[in-house]
């Protein structure tokens, strides 16, 4: 009779294996980009004009390409202000 071998070692396994839903925490996944360069890769903020403020630190803000909905979460800002948005978050308040 032969006996079991050792069981095997659990290991890395390789990121083409693992489902999105199962990666491992500690892991880094790299952003999906839709345009030349991820919005929140890129060292660019750009600068909006709030249209109109939201619960839960939202706002709607006017951009070239019409109307977005950001976090002022981390700013003091109002209604007609020019805010600083980097990824959807503002940073800053451009003085008047």
């Amino acid at each position: 009779m032969t006996q079991p071998g050792p069981a095997p070692q659990p290991g890395p396994v390789p990121p083409s294996t693992v489902p999105p839903s199962t990666v491992q925490p500690g892991t880094v996944q790299p952003p999906e980009c839709h345009d030349e360069v991820c919005i929140t890769c890129s060292d660019t903020a750009v600068a909006v004009t709030i249209a109109r403020l939201l619960p839960d630190g939202l706002a709607v803000v006017d951009t070239e390409a019409g109307q977005e909905e950001v976090s002022v979460a981390l700013v003091s800002a109002g209604v007609g202000d020019t805010i600083l948005v980097h990824a959807g978050e503002a940073i800053a308040v451009v003085p008047a």
